[in-house]
């Protein structure tokens, strides 16, 4: 009996000092992200079709992709849709570390912007494309663009309780 109480023990002690997972958001930019009034990128993207003069937004959206040279830009994508490009404003900046996937609330301005070649492939090499994707960049394109004054990323970081 004495035996199976410290095995027991042992089983106890072993699943507390495991990996816990601590979830927190990084504020980035000058204005605080509200997110209770946050609504989802598809309904960002679905009012602002239908109401282009209704620029201002709070979203969020997983990140789909992370300038990798400076974190100047994130990509967010709609449901069934074109990426966006997520620009700061002030050029304020996020880690270039920031995990895909992870996710982010924003604040600012949606609009309808024209990409030119040479834009259109400075971000790619900002993505590190293949120098082949980035040849055939050869029209400026329309896409909607979002600039974020404030964001909210969601950091996932296992600590060891050890």
């Amino acid at each position: 009996m004495k035996l199976f109480f410290i095995a027991v023990a042992a089983v106890a002690f072993s699943l507390t000092s495991c990996k816990s997972t601590k979830i927190a958001y990084k504020h980035y930019g000058p204005v605080a992200v509200d997110s209770t009034q946050a609504v989802s990128l598809d309904e960002m993207v679905k009012t602002f079709a239908a109401q282009p003069k209704k620029d201002i937004f709070t979203f969020y959206a997983p990140l789909t992709g992370v300038c990798q040279s400076a974190g100047c830009w994130v990509k967010v994508q709609p449901t069934g849709g074109e990426a966006i490009r997520v620009r700061f404003k002030d050029h304020f900046l996020i880690p270039p570390v920031t995990e895909i996937n992870s996710v982010a609330y924003f604040h600012g301005r949606a609009y309808y912007d024209t990409i030119s070649v040479e834009l259109q492939k400075h971000f790619l090499e900002d993505a590190k494309a293949p120098q082949s994707e980035i040849d055939q960049i050869t029209q400026p394109k329309i896409e909607l663009n979002f600039e974020s004054d404030g964001v909210w990323v969601k950091k996932t970081s296992s600590k060891s309780k050890k």
